[in-house]
């Protein structure tokens, strides 16, 4: 029959139709899990190389704390309370001078570094490291001539007393050694993490060695000081040696020269990004430092004391998860240069739920062993210390969140929405501090503190929840990515 015979000649024909779509749909969908599967091993290979480097960076600080301490033990033993308190008093006053004048140049070596030292590009690659170092350069002239003018004119306003005298101007110069961030910034954009913590390290074992021969053969304070400044030189040194002999593994510094090239680079937004950055982090330890001082003009010493031990507990229990941030960041870099957004949408949800996790673990620490920790150091009652601990916990744990998004939001080159963010809520944060610590004594400096970190956090958050709603957050970028810049400057 005619109907029959059609359909049977259409069955077929329509059937054979199906098995092909259908194996095209097939082809198709496997290829899709292959290549979802590869993304997935790609990030865990990510995570394996992030938790690694963390591993090395914590074992570095604990191992540098260790030293500390013994270091500590034996100055004090040696010096005396008063003249080792000088003795820090002078360190932490040089130290502060190099932090806040100091660029922070390992970031831009990455950001702009890592596509060029990829497809060896020798004399970009080059030209960027002489800018860094020249970074660094400024970084230590700056600090030297602020510490100079300082200890000159504000010496005695810092805390020192009148009977030594002037501040030993030998030693400021000591800021010239500390200022390494371009070598960091090679062991890192190499993945040599392991290299990077053998500095702070030498230079423990530098001061614990001489505390003890300063111990035995009862050295002076001039001394303890040429010992510090001692194993400052040690450790920059070691930086310098060991970034040289990575990059000398390499093909990075063959025709290298210090004569008749450029020495800054011609980067596009190089400058903008490094101001960002290092005013940044300039204003981070800055606010630290004046949110004490706000809580000690308000109520006291006394409370100022507590209040900052508290701020220490808190933040040193969620300090090992915060230590993923330089490790993250090299690889968040080389993600943007492969323009692979997905894995940097997995790696940011992965990296939050984890810290979800923690955080609860955070807390509970918190309340439960954080007031008895507090009645150890400082033997205040525990009545009244947990609301504090518990606030000043919340607020680390804030920070904590940021652990993904600033690295992410540097990395998209959005560093000066991160700086406008900051100096918006330290403009807000520390007149709320002084009116809340004022209502409230200490749980209102708790809140505060809280209150600003949630603004520092939604600071990060707002920009990065608008960049995701895009596939390949190229779309929300005002800024060319960095590796365009990087090819339009050399063309």
């Amino acid at each position: 029959m005619p109907t029959q015979h059609g359909a049977r000649r259409f069955l077929p024909r329509c059937r054979t139709h199906w098995t092909q779509a259908e194996a095209r749909h097939h082809a198709g969908y496997g290829a899709a899990c292959q290549t979802r599967g590869w993304m997935n091993n790609r990030v865990r290979a990510l995570f394996a190389r992030v938790f690694r480097n963390t591993g090395y960076l914590l074992t570095g600080k604990g191992a540098t704390a260790a030293l500390a301490l013994g270091s500590t033990a034996l100055a004090v033993r040696a010096l005396g309370l008063e003249e080792y308190g000088i003795l820090l008093l002078i360190n932490s006053f040089t130290s502060s001078c190099s932090v806040g004048t100091r660029f922070q140049s390992w970031q831009p070596l990455l950001q702009y570094g890592n596509a060029l030292f990829k497809r060896a590009d020798k004399t970009a690659f080059q030209t960027l490291m002489r800018h860094c170092a020249v970074l660094d350069g400024m970084g230590a002239l700056i600090a030297l001539t602020v510490a100079l003018l300082c200890s000159l004119w504000l010496g005695h306003a810092f805390g020192w007393p009148e009977s030594y005298g002037r501040m030993p101007l030998w030693y400021l110069t000591v800021v010239l050694f500390m200022n390494t961030g371009s070598a960091l910034g090679v062991m890192r954009l190499t993945n040599r993490y392991e290299l990077s913590v053998l500095a702070d390290a030498l230079s423990g074992i530098v001061r614990f060695l001489g505390c003890i021969a300063g111990f035995v053969l009862h050295w002076t304070l001039q001394d303890f000081l040429a010992l510090w400044y001692a194993s400052f030189v040690a450790a920059f040194t070691l930086d310098g040696v060991i970034a040289l002999w990575v990059l000398g593994h390499t093909d990075a510094l063959k025709g290298f020269s210090l004569w008749g090239v450029p020495w800054l680079s011609p980067i596009k937004g190089l400058w903008r990004f490094t101001f960002s950055v290092s005013v940044d982090q300039a204003l981070s330890r800055l606010s630290t430092r004046l949110t004490v001082l706000v809580v000690g003009i308000v109520l006291g010493p006394q409370s100022a004391a507590i209040y900052n031990v508290t701020w220490q507990i808190s933040d040193g229990m969620a300090r090992p998860a915060q230590m993923m941030t330089p490790a993250l960041y090299p690889e968040l870099v080389a993600l943007r240069d492969k323009r692979d957004w997905a894995s940097i949408r997995q790696v940011t949800n992965r990296i939050l739920q984890a810290l979800g996790a923690f955080s609860v673990v955070v807390i509970l620490a918190a309340a439960f062993v954080g007031p008895w920790l507090l009645h150890v150091l400082l033997t205040v009652p525990w009545s009244g210390t947990r609301t504090l601990l518990l606030l000043m916990t919340t607020t680390a744990i804030l920070d904590l969140w940021d652990v993904p998004l600033e690295p992410i939001l540097v990395s998209l080159n959005r560093a000066h929405q991160l700086l406008l963010g900051r100096v918006a809520t330290m403009c807000f944060s520390l007149p709320f501090l002084y009116w809340l610590a004022s209502i409230w004594g200490m749980t209102g400096a708790g809140l505060a503190t809280l209150l600003s970190e949630l603004g520092i956090f939604l600071s990060r958050l707002g920009p990065y929840l608008v960049m995701s709603r895009h596939k390949n957050f190229q779309n929300a970028q005002e800024d060319p990515a960095p590796s365009s810049s990087i090819s339009e400057s050399e063309e």
